[in-house]
């Protein structure tokens, strides 16, 4: 057979995959070497067939990552529509511009962020937004003014990744007041009814609970952070409780560890001492020898608590669980469970909700991203 006809066989495949839902928007398509091998063809080949489905707008592809099914496009009206004259003549000539919206993120890491990121300007550049970009590492000053920089700046909405704290700066509060468009990311905020996409921790850190206590682990170190009053962090903590409780197991206070604030951001040049961080989990371990598995609420901790773990010759003795993670790019602790957030999709569907809003359409108050829960063989069940 033809190397054209192989490739077109491999494209009108995956397209009539994507058009009958086998493959959904956001779901990841075989790779290069999977289809070649399906097909018994060359990557060459292959390749082929995934690039002409990009340049068709039907995925997007991202190195290291792999090939998305994309959104189904939409039809937006030109910018400059209805802005000629019978003439045919523009009624100015100034150039419009593309209408601007406004990012502010607490932090981006390899981990969580630079996924959310990369979904929020996926979706402002296929709609046509023009995105104003803010970091305030930590600190709820930054992040005030960097919303008040924004809306001097004209912008239409906003989407915010919020500092994790107790607190919020008032700056939000008058926005919520005001209706001003603003979409929350992965956290809501206290006391303020403001739209958020996000993961459904509840659930997931439930079944994550659940995946060590079926493996038979009944003593579970609960390993976090000091910023346990974050709606997500605070959120899984009372998922682990509640499914340790559910099979009658109690939840130790001096089982749970606090302080790992190795990576929160920091809006100074403090060096971390990663070295003390890693005595703490250290002096944790050899204080609770019972413990045979722990939760740890993100991935810098766990991958923290699993070169102590090595150092001391305890890896395959002792469970971890995670949340997020590096996808499929190379991972110390990449065969471990954990739960992986579809961030990309978050910040893909956060631009969706905040061009609505900006519409004055009604929104869902909050809207849950599907996660994976990925298991493997590095799952350690006790007898």
């Amino acid at each position: 057979m033809a190397a054209e006809t192989l490739y077109r066989k491999i494209y009108d495949d995956l397209l009539a995959g994507i058009q009958d839902g086998t493959f959904r928007e956001g779901d990841r398509l075989p790779s290069e070497k999977e289809l070649a091998d399906q097909y018994g063809v060359s990557r060459i080949t292959s390749k082929k067939a995934l690039e002409m489905l990009a340049d068709k707008g039907h995925v997007f592809r991202r190195p290291g990552r792999g090939t998305f099914v994309s959104a189904p496009v939409k039809d937006y009206p030109d910018p400059g529509e209805g802005a000629a004259d019978a003439s045919g003549e523009s009624e100015t000539d100034e150039p419009e511009k593309s209408p601007s919206i406004g990012i502010i993120m607490d932090s981006m890491s390899p981990s969580f962020g630079m996924e959310v990121l990369s979904g929020l300007e996926y979706e402002c550049h296929r709609i046509g937004l023009l995105p104003y970009l803010s970091f305030t590492y930590g600190s709820i000053e930054k992040e005030q003014k960097a919303i008040q920089d924004m809306i001097r700046a004209g912008v239409s909405g906003i989407v915010l990744v919020c500092v994790q704290d107790k607190a919020y700066n008032e700056e939000i509060l008058k926005l919520y007041v005001q209706h001003f468009p603003v979409i929350l990311v992965d956290r809501r905020m206290p006391g303020i009814a403001l739209p958020v996409v996000t993961t459904d921790n509840y659930k997931a850190a439930y079944e994550l609970t659940e995946l060590l206590m079926d493996a038979g682990h009944t003593r579970i170190g609960y390993i976090s952070h000091s910023h346990m009053e974050t709606s997500t962090i605070a959120t899984r903590f009372h998922a682990f409780c509640d499914a340790m409780h559910a099979r009658g197991l109690p939840v130790d206070s001096a089982n749970i560890m606090q302080n790992m604030d190795a990576y929160i951001p920091k809006d100074d040049d403090e060096a971390v001492n990663i070295r003390a961080y890693k005595k703490e989990l250290s002096d944790f371990i050899d204080t609770h020898t019972d413990l045979t598995a722990y939760f740890t609420v993100e991935f810098s901790i766990a991958v923290l608590l699993d070169s102590v773990l090595r150092e001391k010759g305890l890896r395959d003795k002792r469970q971890i669980v995670y949340f997020d993670g590096l996808g499929e790019l190379p991972s110390p602790i990449a065969d471990l469970p954990h739960i992986l957030q579809n961030q990309f999709q978050m910040g893909v569907q956060a631009i969706r909700n905040l061009e609505r809003r900006i519409r004055g359409e009604e929104i869902l108050q909050c809207e849950f991203i599907p996660y994976t829960l990925t298991q493997s063989d590095a799952m350690l069940e006790l007898q």
